[in-house]
This record gives C-alpha cells, sequence and structure tokens, in this order.
C-alpha cells in the first residue's frame, strides 16, 4: 500500500471515530426536549376595538408572560394582562386590522381564528356640564338593600356611578349584576367600575365583568387606555378618571402608584379621580389591613386627583390632606383644594382628600379599635352611629363655577350628612 492509500486510510477511519463520538455525545446528553405545540379552542370575544381585552382559551400556553406573543394579523400585542398554560388576556393593540389572531410560545406559533377589529366611536368629552352629578358606592349586592342604593342615585338626577370594586360576591354571575343596574338605571347608562377582591376570579372569563364594562364604555363611545377596570385611564364630560386594582391580580402598590402618577400626569383635566377597591388600616375605621399600599394615595395626592376607595362596609370622609403616610392634615376647613404637586420645587404641595363610601347594600359594619376616632377623619358613619345604606354624591361645576364642587352623603332613608365642598387648583 503506497502512502497515499496510507494517509487516505487514516483520514477516513478518524473522521469516522470522530463523527461517531459526535453522535454518541449528542444521543447521549445535551437532548432538547420538544415542547408541545400551543393549541387554541376559542377566542372570546371574536371582533372588538383597538384597546378591548381579549381572552384566549387553549393548551400548552405559558404562566410567563415574558415567554408569550399574541399577533393580531401580523401586530404584536403590546400588554399581556394574564397568562396561564390554558389562557390568556391581552388587548387589540393599535394598528390592529382584521384577520387571524396568532399565538407564540417559546418560538412555537399557532394560528387562531378570525378576528375583526371594528372602528371607535368617540364623543366629545371636553365640558363639564353644570351642576353635574357623581354617586360614588362600593360593596354592593343584588338584593333589596342594594335597589334601594341604585334608586336613590337615580332619584338624585345622578349622570354617573364610580363602583369601587365588590360588584354582587361570589354567588352572583356578572350579567345578574349588570341586568339589575340595566333595570334601575338603563343600559346606555355611565357606570364605571374597578375589580373588587369578590370581583376577581369573575373579571376575565368569558362574559365576565371585564367584557361587559367594555361593552358599555363602546355603547357611549368612551375611549380608554389600559385594561378597563383594572388599570385604566379615561375622560367623561371633562373628568378624567384613572383606576387601579393595587393587591389584585398580582399588581403591587408601587406599581399601581407609579400607573397613577404616569397617567395624571400626563393628563390636564382639572377635575381627576383615582378610585381603586382596598385600603390602608387607617385609611379606613373597620377591620381592614394595610393592603392597598401608600403609594397609590400619595401619587393620586400629588396628582391632585380625588381618593375614591370602598371594601370596608361603613363611610368615612379625611380632610385635606398634605400627606396620607403620615396623616398629616392640611387644613379641616370644609372646602378641601386639590393642588398638584409643583415638580420644579422642593416642597410637597400636593393636596387632596381620600373617602369609603362602602355602604352600597352588601352589610353595615361598625367601627373598630378606635380607628373611627382618628383626628383626619372629617365625618365617618357606620353602624354605631346610625349608619344607612346610601351613596356620596358629588356635584362638579357646581352652579356654574367650573372650579367648584359640591359633596354630600345621603342614605336611602333621605337623611343627608357630611356636606362640603371641593375646589379645584388644577389651571
Amino acid at each position: 500500500m503506497n502512502k497515499k492509500n496510507i494517509y487516505a486510510l487514516v483520514w477516513i477511519t478518524t473522521w469516522c471515530f470522530v463523527g461517531m463520538q459526535s453522535s454518541c455525545s449528542s444521543d447521549e446528553g445535551d437532548k432538547t426536549e420538544e415542547l408541545p405545540l400551543p393549541t387554541i379552542t376559542s377566542i372570546n370575544p371574536l371582533k372588538g376595538e383597538v384597546g378591548d381585552a381579549i381572552t384566549i382559551n387553549g393548551s400548552n400556553f405559558s404562566a410567563n408572560a415574558t415567554e408569550v406573543t399574541v399577533d393580531f394579523n401580523g401586530i404584536k400585542a403590546t400588554e399581556i394582562f394574564f397568562s396561564s398554560v390554558s389562557q390568556i388576556s391581552t388587548q387589540v393593540p393599535a394598528g390592529a386590522t382584521t384577520g387571524n389572531i396568532s399565538v407564540t410560545i417559546a418560538n412555537q406559533t399557532v394560528k387562531g381564528p378570525f378576528f375583526t377589529v371594528e372602528e371607535k366611536v368617540v364623543i366629545n368629552n371636553d365640558q363639564t356640564p353644570v351642576n353635574f352629578k357623581i354617586a360614588f358606592i362600593g360593596d354592593s349586592e343584588v338584593d333589596a338593600a342594594a335597589d334601594a342604593v341604585l334608586s336613590l342615585i337615580k332619584s338624585e338626577g345622578t349622570n354617573v356611578v364610580v363602583h369601587s370594586g365588590d360588584l354582587g360576591y361570589d354567588r352572583n354571575a356578572p350579567l345578574i349584576f349588570e341586568n339589575n343596574v340595566n333595570a334601575v338605571l338603563g343600559e346606555d347608562f355611565p357606570y364605571f367600575y374597578v375589580v373588587g377582591n369578590h370581583d376577581d376570579h369573575l373579571w376575565n372569563i368569558s362574559g365576565g365583568y371585564q367584557q361587559l364594562l367594555e361593552s358599555r364604555f363602546k355603547r357611549l363611545g368612551i375611549e380608554w387606555t389600559g385594561q378597563l377596570g383594572v388599570m385604566s385611564s379615561f375622560s367623561y364630560k371633562g373628568i378624567f378618571f384613572v383606576s387601579s386594582a393595587p393587591d389584585e391580580f398580582g399588581i403591587t402598590s408601587t406599581e399601581a402608584g407609579n400607573y397613577i402618577r404616569d397617567q395624571l400626569s400626563g393628563n390636564s383635566a382639572i377635575w381627576r379621580i383615582s378610585f381603586w377597591h382596598k385600603n390602608q388600616r387607617l385609611m379606613q375605621i373597620g377591620g381592614k389591613a394595610d393592603e392597598a399600599g401608600w403609594d397609590v394615595y400619595e401619587e393620586s395626592r400629588k396628582g391632585g386627583a380625588i381618593i375614591a376607595t370602598a371594601h370596608e362596609h361603613s363611610y368615612s370622609r379625611t380632610y385635606e390632606m398634605s400627606n396620607f403616610q403620615t396623616q398629616t392634615i392640611s387644613t379641616t376647613n370644609n372646602t378641601v383644594n386639590l393642588i398638584k404637586d409643583n415638580l420644579a420645587t422642593s416642597d410637597d404641595e400636593g393636596r387632596s382628600f381620600a373617602f369609603v363610601s362602602g355602604l352600597g347594600g352588601r352589610s353595615i359594619r361598625d367601627g373598630e379599635a378606635g380607628l373611627d376616632l382618628n383626628p383626619w377623619w372629617a365625618d365617618v358613619y357606620h353602624s354605631n352611629n346610625g349608619g344607612q345604606y346610601g351613596a356620596l354624591f358629588g356635584e362638579f361645576n357646581y352652579n356654574g363655577d367650573a372650579m367648584l364642587a359640591r359633596f354630600y352623603f345621603k342614605d336611602i332613608d333621605g337623611a343627608e350628612r357630611d356636606e362640603f365642598f371641593v375646589r379645584s387648583n388644577l389651571q
């Protein structure tokens, strides 16, 4: 055998040996297990507007939202609100067009049903009418007491309801709550609400509170940003509303506070309402613990927003405050000032007030542990001092003064209490 043949044989033998070793190494280690292909079983709803929440049901999704991509006819969704192995909650992104929805999980993509993108109907919300009335409630039920509160709201000539969570409690389906509101106030009545701890498991489901709220907003032609009733903002009749959900769906007080700050700083409305469900213990008079965190209160105050909460089944309202976390009262005058913090100065000029309006019909609780005696309360109303179901009413652009609002609490027996005024200094 000549040298050339010997070299060739050595080269072939070596190549085969190395190849076999490589093959063995590949077979015995570093195997990548292929993930199961995701499947889409349904999408609800199958049509909607930009910003609408969409629920995608299926299998082999991921509980890690960072691994999830949803495309609307090729346009990527920018928000994944919730993700599990069997469900994804997102919203229709700006620029989306009618076409198929697709889901990608860890580089594996599956195409879903056809989704129709509808055009938004927008109304002019620049002006607040004279004596424009908003009713603030929370913690209602679908029963006679809650119906009495709704009837009171109607009889007062109310223009809007802000319901700070706990809409119908566990045993009542969202549609029952919706039909009850519609029967008293009408299906086109501006009824705004935020998720409470008794609503969260019925929020993102098919036919849940989220979808019913979105449908109402569409009928009214109101645009919004974010996940409606959770972390969202919108304007109506010249008033800017920011909803948040601290301690719901894993949302921290810092996250909710940052959202409130960003929304308020980007808006020029002279009236702002920041509403959510839960409380801090010192910002209610009953048995609730620290749940909401201080960030949501402080960022709302710095942005000059009225703070509307519920959760505790009583009524309590603070004086004008210069700091909620330290419970610092700026004045006990019967006219509360709303003032934004001026970021150009070292001082903290922000002023606002907070209230719990939780007598919507579920139950009436008493003051506990002397919390109702704390000096920052301008008024309290609970079972130990004759408390009755009712609502806090605010009349904005009061008697033609665009910067003034009159507030009063009224119960279902017709008794009025805690009348006070609020002046906006946000021009």
